[in-house]
């Protein structure tokens, strides 16, 4: 039988893991903000092609 504890004890982590994980993290970071970048100029776009009559929208 497996003893887990044992076994997590010969764990070793890898010293490139902890480079390798900030660099997921800074590119998570600008992937996040070139999504809400994309979302903001569509909105824009939209907002720019419609107009509001008598609370309604309609595109121009």
């Amino acid at each position: 039988m497996i003893d887990f504890k044992q076994e997590l004890s010969k764990y070793q982590p890898i010293l490139e893991l902890e480079r390798i994980e900030d660099s997921i993290h800074t590119s998570e970071v600008q992937d996040i903000l070139d999504i809400l970048q994309h979302i903001s100029k569509s909105k824009n776009q939209v907002s720019s092609n419609q107009t509001v009559f008598n609370g309604t929208t309609q595109n121009r």
